[in-house]
């Protein structure tokens, strides 16, 4: 892994106070340092996250789909999806977050801030391991074909 950059600026603010007849010149210095630790990696395509974000159409009922996968080779491993469920036939669509966190084999997962038409399109999500990688598994248990995509960052622990 390439080594991280810190940066540091360095912001000065004189103030002047005047009591009466006198003044008081003071000079305010603030630093700021910028990092990031772990390295948070940027939703954007190529490794470890290979398409991003990404887009299956056409999804049936009770048929287990991997609508999306990233592979993030360390013992801990967090991703957060942004996903959007929709069926534009019918106008009907929901959002979500999805936490989800690896520590060696095993995920640990939850999914909040749904909104939309959930009481309308039901679905299941389950995440598999396989090795670095791990894989969205979406199964639709709504009478119609929907469409899912989904956008991911990525957490190196």
């Amino acid at each position: 892994m390439a080594d991280q950059k810190i940066n540091v600026t360095v912001g000065e603010q004189p103030i002047v106070v005047t009591v009466g007849d006198q003044q008081l010149n003071v000079a305010v210095t603030d630093e700021w340092l910028q990092c990031s630790s772990p390295v948070v990696l940027q939703a954007t395509g190529g490794w470890p996250f290979g398409e991003n974000p990404r887009r299956v159409d056409g999804i049936a009922r009770d048929i287990p789909t991997v609508v999306d996968q990233v592979a993030m080779p360390r013992q801990y491993r967090q991703v957060k999806w942004l996903l959007t469920i929709s069926d534009p036939v019918n106008g009907l669509g929901v959002g979500s977050e999805i936490n989800v966190f690896t520590r060696g084999g095993s995920i640990a997962f939850t999914e909040y801030a749904i909104t939309g038409d959930a009481d309308i399109i039901v679905y299941e999500i389950a995440f598999v391991a396989d090795g670095d990688e791990v894989r969205m598994v979406f199964t639709s248990l709504y009478d119609g074909l929907l469409d899912v995509s989904s956008m991911k960052i990525g957490i190196f622990a």
